[in-house]
């Protein structure tokens, strides 16, 4: 890891943590162990680190959006069906489970009340996003048979509204331990055999 890396982990795990602002450019110095003058060759200031990690989500959300236009409705080739792959590879591996995204989701529900650009994105990630890729990919699995055609708006709010009662019920309250996305994806599947034909 460069000291560029590192520092952008320290502060992501001290911003999720504390919040922004009570973490400052001599704590996070003191965590990755480097001088001042140093964490100012690689960033501005503290708001370059919190807007290197913003962009850094952003990127990697937009990378999963783009593989979630690739979804179709084939099942997958070990025998698990298209919606447990699904959920296993989009929203769980790749996105809440993913070491980074939930720090940056944790860091999002602390800074929310403090700073107007965190909020939106807080409010597009975790709220307006997965809701409209959820409805997306449920009337691909729909057209493909996989999903019954009838209520798919009333289909997407119940699953919708139940995965972020789970989310926030395992991922983003307290640890992020095996045990916690175990119980998370066990539940997940029990739901999506609930929908699918």
């Amino acid at each position: 890891m460069t000291t560029k890396e590192k520092i952008l982990d320290v502060a992501l795990h001290m911003f999720s943590g504390r919040g922004y602002e009570a973490v400052s450019i001599r704590d996070i110095c003191g965590e990755v162990g480097i001088k001042e003058s140093t964490l100012y060759y690689h960033f501005k200031n503290k708001k370059d680190i919190l807007d290197s990690l913003v962009a850094k989500f952003n990127a990697h959300i937009e990378g999963l959006l783009g593989h979630a236009d690739e979804i179709n409705g084939e099942p997958v080739d070990d025998g698990r069906d298209i919606g447990q792959d699904i959920a296993d590879n989009y929203m769980m591996d790749s996105y809440l489970f993913d070491p980074f995204c939930n720090l940056m989701l944790r860091l999002f529900m602390i800074e929310q009340f403090h700073n107007e650009e965190i909020r939106v994105l807080y409010e597009k990630t975790l709220f307006t996003d997965p809701y409209e890729i959820q409805l997306n990919i449920i009337k691909r699995l729909s057209s493909a048979g996989v999903i019954p055609e009838e209520n798919i708006e009333q289909m997407v709010n119940i699953y919708y509204s139940y995965m972020t009662t789970l989310t926030f019920k395992y991922l983003l309250n307290g640890d992020l331990t095996e045990a916690r996305k175990n119980a998370y994806r066990q539940e997940v599947h029990a739901l999506m055999k609930g929908f699918m034909r």
